[in-house]
């Protein structure tokens, strides 16, 4: 083979590689500006003004974002919650109900966008409005030992970011991921991946506790693993067995209330 031939096949290969990385940069730029709304899907609010425990909370940006409050009777912990994608206030008062009747009173807010929450969703404002709602719970009076920082799906983002800048009693994902990206392509693939839990949670030194259906297909079990492994202090792994996503709760609630009530009594130890 001639100098020309070479020459024209290293040719071949920079301008495929240069496409190649080409084609790359614009996935990576058109993944991370649709993200946001891919991560957080919602259709049309549940509930009115008159819903019960209802206010709204302002943000810096003048933003007006609705929370929702249960009190239990035999109040002993607040659970603050993150909801999944596609619901909001309305939807969670079987949840919340759960909860007070084992004496968790329960604060969640809808994200921007979701319920009668303004605005439009996106990572950086999602991880600035739960804070605001941790600050709402420490000034309702609850001390930061007295809060448990609840996520599941999408809200493990938020929730992990919130444990790993405040302190709190626990932190609980239910069906959480390892990132947003990862989700969907299992290796890191993408540049400015959102919602990294997996960076975090070593960093993370509130007890842990995982809750994970076996059959989940949309975020995979292994995404919960890897986070359970990755994370150095007290923790605990609990597998729903026979049960996806979006069917976590349907029959099994009371289950994954009880393994959290006796991871709490060995903390209490």
């Amino acid at each position: 083979m001639g100098l020309k031939a070479n020459n024209l096949i290293s040719l071949n290969w920079k301008r495929l590689i240069g496409s190649t990385m080409i084609i790359y940069c614009i996935l990576t730029i058109y993944v991370y500006v649709i993200s946001d709304r891919l991560m957080f899907p919602y259709n049309q609010s549940s509930y009115d003004i008159q819903l019960k425990g209802l206010n709204i909370l302002t943000t810096k940006d003048n933003t007006k974002l609705a929370v929702r409050f249960w009190k239990s009777s035999n109040e002993k912990n607040l659970i603050l919650y993150l909801h999944g994608n596609y619901l909001d206030l309305g939807d969670l008062d079987f949840i919340a109900e759960k909860f007070n009747e084992q004496g968790y009173s329960f604060l969640t807010m809808d994200y921007r966008g979701y319920g009668l929450s303004e605005g439009k969703v996106s990572e950086k404002n999602a991880y600035q409005d739960s804070q605001l709602l941790f600050d709402y719970a420490i000034k309702l009076g609850y001390l930061h030992k007295k809060i448990i920082i609840v996520g599941r799906s999408i809200g493990t983002g938020l929730a992990t970011e919130l444990a790993l800048n405040n302190r709190s009693k626990a932190l609980i994902l239910i069906s959480p991921f390892v990132s947003a990206y990862r989700v969907v392509t299992k290796i890191p693939l993408f540049l400015f991946d959102k919602f990294d839990n997996l960076s975090k949670i070593s960093k993370i030194t509130e007890p842990l506790f995982i809750v994970h259906g076996n059959l989940d297909a949309v975020i995979h079990p292994w995404h919960s693993l890897d986070l359970y492994n990755n994370y150095k202090g007290i923790k605990y792994r609990h597998l729903i067995q026979g049960v996806g996503h979006n069917d976590l709760f349907d029959e099994n609630f009371d289950e994954i209330l009880n393994q959290f009530e006796l991871f709490s009594q060995k903390l209490s130890e």
